[in-house]
């Protein structure tokens, strides 16, 4: 199978590390920065073609591919979307800006029987393969929690984010929906405040509301009668009390503005002096942690599964030479592209994690370092 990763980053550079050595693929990558595509044919030498995304569209680099995984951005998923069914050419994406017009693409998908696999990251993507595997255990499901506790600390860096800076700030300067009683409500930015308690070593975090794929997908797709959807990201007191500063001072604004001879817009300054993902994994300590608590009822007994994963970003750093985010969030996309080249994943349509048979998926994820725990009456590992 002839597979494309559009967007080498921290993430494209992950899906591609695992890509280059699977049998059965053939790895091209792609992207608009030339420096980063002569770094990862460095690394990577003959098992990689490499090629330049230009400004007229993604014809030339998608026409000859069998399936594109676009780990570049969610802003470009409809027109990446819409050229890969004219070639029909299966498609993947890690995140969603628009989960709603994408799902609306299914008819045109299933009628030219290729696959449109989309939030098939971390979270989304992870999260939702885990509230499907207890879902599957349950008889009704009553709720579905999901709890990013990803977090790091840096002698170098005084500020960090974990993944793009871009897409940080705007979820957690945003509003958030959560699902209760068969209805969306909207939360205000930096709302839904709780102390959670993670597995340890990363025990207990503050978490906030965060507006997510998940929370569209899940009560739709699950069913079971959910009735409670949420999703909450640890951020650290000093990450929202700088956020609040750096908003009240107009550092986050996107209005260009005249600063001596320049047009410059604040916010794209503020993002080009924060460090890429790529840049920090050696220097930065802490943890990624992923837990999806589901509660519902199973034979008339009330039960609530807990389903977890964590890793240490110096783990990361040993394994890729990337922080555990970016470990976590490539390493579900290429599990799934070895599986749909595999023929073991053969969907049509526009899909969503949760669609899937999430056991083979988590064996497979076991096999590249990534192992998942759940909880109930008793502790064991998955697969």
């Amino acid at each position: 199978m002839r597979v494309l990763v559009l967007g080498i980053g921290a993430v494209g550079e992950v899906i591609a590390k695992h890509l280059a050595g699977e049998s059965g693929v053939s790895l091209s990558v792609a992207d608009i920065d030339e420096l980063r595509l002569r770094r990862i044919k460095r690394m990577l030498r003959s098992r990689v073609e490499t090629r330049i995304v230009g400004g007229d569209g993604f014809d030339e680099v998608v026409k000859d591919a069998d399936l594109v995984i676009n780990s570049a951005s969610p802003t470009i998923n409809l027109e990446l979307m819409k050229t890969c069914l004219r070639y029909g050419v299966n498609y993947m994406d890690l995140a969603s800006d628009d989960v709603d017009k994408q799902l609306a693409m299914d008819r045109g998908w299933r009628r030219k029987e290729v696959l449109a696999l989309i939030c098939m990251g971390e979270d989304p993507g992870l999260s939702n393969i885990y509230a499907r595997y207890a879902a599957d255990k349950l008889d009704r499901v009553n709720s579905i929690k999901i709890r990013d506790g990803e977090y790091s600390k840096s002698r170098k860096y005084p500020l960090i984010a974990l993944f793009s800076p871009e897409i940080f700030f705007d979820e957690i300067l945003s509003p958030s929906l959560v699902y209760v009683n068969g209805r969306f409500r909207k939360l205000p930015a930096l709302s839904g405040y709780e102390v959670y308690e993670f597995p340890e070593p990363v025990g207990k975090l503050s978490v906030y509301s965060v507006n997510h794929e998940e929370v569209y997908t899940l009560p739709r797709f699950i069913g079971k009668g959910v009735r409670y959807v949420d999703f909450k990201l640890a951020l650290a007191d000093e990450l929202i009390n700088a956020t609040k500063l750096l908003k009240r001072i107009g550092l986050l604004r996107s209005r260009r503005m005249r600063v001596k001879n320049a047009s410059v817009s604040p916010r794209d300054v503020f993002l080009a002096l924060i460090p890429k993902p790529s840049e920090i994994a050696k220097h930065i300590e802490g943890y990624a942690s992923l837990v999806v608590e589901v509660d519902g009822v199973s034979k008339g007994k009330a039960v609530t599964y807990t389903i977890y994963t964590l890793m240490s970003h110096e783990e990361a750093n040993k394994l890729m030479r990337v922080n555990a985010t970016s470990y976590l969030t490539g390493t579900v996309p290429a599990v799934a592209a070895s599986m749909i080249a595999r023929g073991e994943i053969d969907e049509v349509g526009v899909r969503v994690p949760e669609q899937l048979d999430p056991t083979p998926i988590v064996e497979q994820l076991t096999r590249h370092g990534i192992l998942s725990y759940v909880e109930s009456s008793e502790e064991k590992l998955l697969a």
